[in-house]
């Protein structure tokens, strides 16, 4: 008889796994043990419809962690089910198929985060899915349970299924924390099975190169210009056509340039109101002077949209969007780039000294921060007649002595 055949319950651990980590490992563990599966399959995600624009690690290389994760424990087992199925991956699909290839009478407990069960019934083909399977909600502890109690009964009612609620302390542990780590060159060590370290570190999975396609630099583009009119666009577009000229004459990354360029405004036109509730909503630290001039905050507001709608979290390209308005101290190379791309692209109206800027920004960053920072200092005090950011009077002090011509 075939070995499948035998299987009278099995349980689907499914995920994107980039990458794979002890959590996960726990977690599949403590459900095979509560429900005594006898299998665990492990089914990485192909092209899910939740994640369809999120750049992430190609679907073999997330296959491969798994299986190298997985293959000590012989209750384990890896699917390439979905990873070879075209276009979008749906859980009802997959579902389906894994009871045609083990049988109608096997009992299948799908293994799912305790958020998804909110969102449980917007899913494709719900009502039937929740026919087919049952549902088991992890949770890590301290995880407010009221509510999705509450919404499991609802669910389980209303549909005769079952969903069973599970704490696993493990679940601390997330995928994006160890990619931030790997980003920020912190140990993942025991975060990660040991030959999983080694792989991502092989195959420099996560070393910080954006690389981007044209469809998803195409996707980038029209998702920007859903949000911005269209002559903030043009200004945006203006910008990354500067920004991606100085970065390659200053060897800095293209796709990162990109990146941070095309979203530097992303929360420009955004409402004083809304703004301010962005910041409470997402923590954003704002000073006294950006809270009364919070048009300021875009910055810093977009990031977090950056992160949020993108699933971008490298902090080199956050941070250049966050700091591209006041500018900050040690600055990074990209986000002096930013900065200076946003005040001399070509659109954008001529002024005293922005020629100037803009040839010593080719060669030297530095000697164009001072001559930026300070047109932009007499703009704000001259023009508008304002008070400027402190942190303006510190930078001119600081790249002052960069500057040949006061010497």
């Amino acid at each position: 008889m075939n070995k499948k055949n035998r299987i009278r319950k099995l349980a689907i651990m499914g995920g994107t796994f980039d990458p794979i980590h002890m959590g996960h490992l726990v977690t599949a563990e403590e459900v095979r043990h509560e429900f005594n599966v006898d299998e665990v399959l492990f089914v990485p995600t192909g092209h899910p419809p939740h994640k369809s624009h999120i750049n992430m690690t190609t679907c073999e290389h997330r296959y491969l962690m798994t299986v190298l994760a997985t293959a000590a424990n012989p209750y384990f087992k890896v699917s390439r089910i979905e990873i070879e199925r075209e276009g979008v991956t749906y859980t009802i699909d997959t579902i389906k198929e894994l009871k045609r290839i083990y049988g109608e009478d096997v009992s299948l407990y799908f293994i799912t985060g305790a958020d998804a069960v909110h969102k449980i019934l917007g899913w494709k083909e719900s009502a039937e899915l929740l026919q087919l399977c049952d549902f088991v909600a992890v949770t890590r502890p301290g995880y407010n349970k009221e509510d999705l109690m509450r919404k499991v009964k609802e669910i389980n009612e209303k549909y005769e299924t079952n969903i069973h609620f599970l704490e696993v302390p493990a679940l601390a542990i997330s995928s994006s924390d160890i990619r931030k780590r790997l980003m920020e060159m912190k140990p993942i060590k025991y975060l990660v099975p040991q030959e999983v370290e080694n792989y991502i570190k092989k195959h420099a999975l996560y070393d910080y190169k954006i690389h981007l396609t044209e469809d998803e630099k195409a996707c980038m583009y029209d998702y920007v210009a859903s949000k911005l009119s269209p002559k903030r666009y043009a200004h945006t577009r203006g910008v990354v056509e500067m920004a991606l000229e100085y970065a390659k004459l200053n060897g800095i990354d293209y796709g990162e340039t990109f990146i941070a360029a095309l979203f530097h405004d992303i929360a420009k036109e955004i409402t004083p109101k809304e703004s301010l509730a962005l910041c409470e909503k997402y923590e954003i630290e704002l000073d006294d002077y950006e809270r009364t001039h919070i048009h300021l905050a875009h910055g810093k507001i977009g990031a977090v949209i950056l992160q949020r709608d993108w699933g971008i979290s490298k902090p080199s390209i956050l941070n250049a969007i966050k700091y591209h308005t006041l500018g900050r101290l040690n600055m990074t190379d990209l986000e002096k780039v930013i900065y200076l791309a946003d005040m001399t692209e070509e659109g954008r109206s001529s002024y005293k000294g922005k020629e100037e800027i803009k040839h010593l920004a080719q060669y030297n960053l530095d000697r164009a921060m001072y001559k930026a920072l300070v047109s932009s200092y007499n703009y704000i005090t001259n023009i508008l007649k304002q008070e400027a950011h402190p942190i303006i009077n510190e930078l001119i002090a600081y790249y002052k002595q960069f500057d040949i011509s006061e010497h």
